[in-house]
């Protein structure tokens, strides 16, 4: 050949589809691991599934199976909202029953409710809808059946997982509260997501329309920053600069917790989450922190709230707990990665300058947790006998 370049072309093609080769097939034929997972998500409004997306990734890129021998169908294998064309607004739904509750508890050796918030009218229908309001549910909230099979699991000693929007008000007021109380949790009735702009058309509308509502239809941000609102619909701005001196939040991690999982002593973090507290049988592993100035301290106490408050609560008996306080299953990530040994090393080094991207903090923080939790179930279900061979 005598073209260089066309020559350089092909040798770097050829080797590149050598690597995704040899990539591949390391993963495929890297041995499995048997663990049954229950899964729960009732927050799917589209094909994506991408409240339980991050989960099944680690899962596919560990080589973790269920009893069968089959991998995990991120389409199929969870209890929730199941869309079948949104363009249609066609769904389904796949609910616990209370026969469920005892099978299921017998079976698993891990539960992780990803999400139960549900979909909404204004999610779901975008025309030719029912006439209601759009703030009512198609499906969602956390209810009684939902609860059984917690405290079903945490009397067999099965590890479970849950994290952000678990007790807001989408579930019903008793079933909130029992489940306050079994698992040693108390919304403090806040949520809250950073904002790269503040900007108008860049918030979501509804927050908007409600902070105007309570301001004389004024919105004056255009900065950074962090929006908090309360279950009544109160509405708190945080703005970079004036309220805080850096503008997102950042989870600090306690020492042990980075130790046991190689994870970051601090990261940032974008996402929504909540403001959750604990009593004394919960161990608080890590903290949002908001950056706040003496203003935005100021600002917050109003409200009774301070600027530092749990991202991860943990508590151990017979059974592991945890509560991840902020909606870590939701990531920018791609799942076809997770079939290649390495890929995402690749995929994490692509984003590594972007280190306040939801990639960044799934490799680096979501990721590791995820699969040393997962390792620990897996060896104490094999422990224990609970695993079936």
């Amino acid at each position: 050949m005598k073209n260089p370049f066309i020559r350089a072309f092909l040798i770097v093609l050829s080797s590149s589809l050598l690597v995704v080769l040899v990539a591949f097939l390391v993963w495929l034929f890297k041995p499995s691991h048997t663990l049954e997972v229950f899964i729960l998500d009732k927050t799917v409004p589209t094909q994506e599934r991408r409240e339980h997306q991050s989960f099944h990734w680690v899962l596919n890129q560990e080589k973790y199976v269920k009893q069968d021998g089959n991998r995990y169908d991120l389409k199929k294998d969870y209890y929730g909202f199941f869309p079948i064309k949104p363009e249609k607004q066609q769904f389904d739904f796949r609910s616990l029953s209370l026969r469920d509750v005892e099978t299921i508890s017998d079976r698993v050796d891990m539960a992780y409710y990803t999400d139960t918030y549900g979909v909404y009218y204004n999610d779901w229908y975008t025309e030719n809808g029912p006439d209601v309001s759009g703030d009512q549910k198609v499906y969602g909230g956390l209810n009684q059946n939902d609860y059984l099979l917690l405290k079903a699991l945490m009397e067999k000693g099965k590890t479970i997982l849950t994290e952000f929007v678990l007790l807001d008000k989408s579930a019903s007021g008793l079933v909130r509260k029992k489940t306050e109380d079994l698992l040693h949790l108390q919304w403090e009735g806040w949520i809250g997501k950073h904002f790269e702009s503040l900007k108008p058309d860049s918030c979501p509308a509804w927050i908007v329309k409600l902070y105007k509502s309570q301001n004389q239809g004024q919105w004056p941000f255009t900065s950074p920053g962090v929006v908090l609102i309360h279950k009544y619909g109160k509405v708190v701005v945080l703005e970079d600069q004036k309220h805080l001196s850096g503008d997102m939040p950042v989870i600090y991690t306690k020492p042990q917790l980075t130790r046991q999982y190689n994870l970051p002593d601090t990261i940032p973090y974008s996402n929504w989450f909540d403001i959750i507290q604990t009593d004394s049988v919960g161990k608080v592993l890590a903290d949002f922190q908001l950056q706040t100035t003496p203003e935005g301290d100021s600002l917050l106490a109003n409200f009774r709230l301070k600027a530092d408050f749990p991202a991860i609560i943990h508590h151990a008996a017979d059974y592991q707990f945890y509560y991840f306080a902020g909606d870590f299953s939701q990531n920018n990530i791609r799942t076809t990665t997770s079939y290649f040994e390495g890929a995402g090393l690749v995929d994490f080094l692509f984003h590594a300058k972007d280190q306040n991207s939801s990639t960044y903090f799934f490799y680096r923080y979501y990721r590791p947790l995820i699969r040393g939790i997962l390792k620990e179930t897996h060896q104490q279900a094999s422990h224990t006998g609970v695993q079936q061979k």
